[in-house]
C-alpha cells in the first residue's frame, strides 16, 4: 500500500509539473502576440524600440527585441518553435527554468548588440535559436534519457536552422543572422554552464559492488555442489 501511495503521489506531482510547463510556455509565447495586437490596434510604431547594436540607447533592445515583430507572418513563424522549446525548458528545469531563460535572454541579446549590423533588430528568432542550441547541447552532454530524446526531437524539427548562420544567404534582406548566431553561441555556452542542473540521470540498477540478485560478488559460486562445475 505504501508503494502504491508513493507511485500515486509521484504521478500527481508529474502531472502538476506538466501543467505548469504548458502554462508557462503558453503565457510567455502569448506576450509577443499581445504586443503585436496592441501595435496594430493602436497604430503604434514600437519597432523603433528594438535592439540597435553598439548604441548605448539601443541596449534596452536586449529586453524588447524578442517581443517586437515586423508583421504577423514574422510572429507566426517564430511561435511554434518558441512554444515547444519553452515547454521543454520548464518541463526539465522546473523552477530553475526562469534562471536559464533569463541568462539565454540576456546573453543572446548582448552578443547581438556587440556583433549586429547598424540597424534595428527585432524578433524572437534569436531567443528561439538560443533555446534550440541549449536543448540540443544539453541532451548531448547530459545522461538524462528524456532530455536526450527531446534533443533529438529538436534536431529533427529544427536541424535546418544551421543555414541561418551564413550571412551571404541573407545579403540584401532584413533577416538578422547576427541574432541567430548570437542565440546559438548563448545556447551552447549556457548548456555547459548549467550542465549540473536539470533532470537527474536514472539511478544505476546494478551498482558495481552488488550483483543483480543481491548477493555479494562471487557468493553464487559457493552454492555449486561439488562435482557440478562447468568447464569450457
Amino acid at each position: 500500500m505504501y508503494i502504491c501511495y508513493l507511485m500515486y503521489d509521484k504521478s500527481i506531482e508529474e502531472e502538476h509539473e506538466l501543467r505548469l510547463a504548458v502554462w508557462y510556455a503558453a503565457l510567455l509565447t502569448a506576450l509577443p502576440w499581445i504586443v503585436q495586437a496592441v501595435t496594430v490596434v493602436f497604430s503604434l510604431q514600437l519597432k523603433q524600440f528594438g535592439l540597435r547594436p553598439l548604441e548605448w540607447s539601443g541596449l534596452s533592445g536586449i529586453f524588447t527585441m524578442p517581443l517586437l515583430h515586423a508583421d504577423w507572418g514574422h510572429l507566426i513563424s517564430n511561435t511554434p518553435a518558441m512554444l515547444l522549446l519553452l515547454f521543454g525548458l520548464f518541463l526539465f528545469y522546473k523552477r530553475g527554468a526562469w534562471r536559464v531563460l533569463l541568462f539565454l535572454y540576456l546573453l543572446g541579446g548582448f552578443l547581438t548588440w556587440l556583433m549586429g549590423r547598424s540597424s534595428t533588430h527585432i524578433g524572437a528568432s534569436g531567443l528561439v535559436y538560443a533555446l534550440a542550441a541549449f536543448h540540443f547541447v544539453s541532451g548531448v552532454i547530459r545522461k538524462s534519457p528524456r532530455q536526450r530524446a527531446f534533443a533529438l526531437l529538436v534536431a529533427f524539427l529544427y536541424g535546418g536552422f544551421v543555414w541561418a548562420f551564413f550571412p551571404t544567404l541573407y545579403r540584401g534582406t532584413s533577416i538578422s543572422w547576427e541574432g541567430h548566431l548570437s542565440g546559438l553561441i548563448a545556447g551552447i555556452v549556457l548548456a555547459f554552464y548549467f550542465r549540473g542542473r536539470g533532470p537527474e540521470p536514472p539511478a544505476d540498477p546494478f551498482p558495481e559492488d552488488e550483483d543483480p540478485d543481491g548477493t555479494e560478488d562471487g557468493d553464487y559460486y559457493r552454492d555449486i555442489p561439488e562435482g557440478d562445475e562447468q568447464q569450457s
